[in-house]
């Protein structure tokens, strides 16, 4: 495929995601010349830890996950990517072998971004430099939020910021919100480095104090004040959920 035919096919997905969206039309134009589609099965491996890497990922539409795992076989969560989000972006600017296993969740459509345009496109449109340093930016204040609870937050307030990340207010009740969780519960209990069983019973543990109503894996939160405050959040920097319901009506 020429660059003609990937721009063709590539920049409306560039324009409805967040972030790009804001960038230059003839820059962004010359990104999505750059730019090739690809498709994931569920388990299918995207990205090896120390494989090289030319460039990095948009995720469209499914879900990622991004871990670390031992030579025994034992894995670490530290992250799912959800559509509009990107990954890979580090380790491709700083030209190191990736450090991280990154494996589909569901079937999934993604965008590859090759470095080569997007170092030319800083170049020509500072725009393009700005949002670079924005997708590290944001990645490092979540490893930073992730640490943080790991280090200094119970279990219940781990699960509880989480549902508040993720959580979706409803247009007409602010207060009231719902989210369905990314995965598995065992993938999501090891992005909060926590056992399944562990997880499972903090969730039940705050469905009894009425902050959350689960239903599989549909949750809905009464009060998001009420969580925050009840799970000893007030204060705590909590991370707001991407928004990509742009994205995902677009490639439904």
């Amino acid at each position: 495929m020429n660059h003609a035919d990937r721009e063709k096919t590539c920049l409306p997905l560039l324009e409805i995601t967040p972030g790009f969206a804001s960038l230059p039309e003839e820059g962004l134009r010359y990104l999505a010349a750059g730019c090739f589609q690809r498709t994931a099965s569920r388990g299918q491996v995207l990205c090896e830890r120390g494989q090289p890497l030319d460039g990095f990922h948009l995720l469209l539409r499914g879900r990622v996950k991004l871990s670390l795992l031992s030579a025994e076989g034992a894995e670490r969560v530290l992250d799912i990517v959800l559509p509009g989000r990107t990954f890979g972006e580090s380790a491709a600017f700083l030209a190191r072998p990736c450090a991280l296993h990154a494996e589909a969740l569901m079937d999934s459509r993604l965008l590859f971004v090759d470095l080569k345009r997007v170092r030319s496109a800083i170049e020509r449109w500072p725009e393009v430099a700005h949002l670079m340093l924005a997708l590290v930016a944001e990645r490092a204040q979540r490893l930073i939020a992730d640490v943080e609870a790991c280090c200094l937050h119970s279990a219940a307030q781990r699960v509880a910021a989480m549902l508040l990340r993720d959580a979706q207010s409803d247009p007409d009740e602010p207060d009231r919100a719902t989210l369905e969780l990314p995965a598995a519960k065992i993938v999501v209990a090891s992005s909060l480095n926590l056992s399944a069983e562990t997880f499972s019973r903090e969730l039940h543990g705050l469905a009894r104090r009425g902050l959350i109503e689960i239903e599989r894996r549909r949750i809905r939160i009464p009060s998001l004040e009420q969580l925050r405050r009840l799970g000893g959040l007030e204060g705590a920097e909590i991370p707001a959920a991407e928004s990509n319901a742009q994205t995902s009506l677009a490639l439904a």
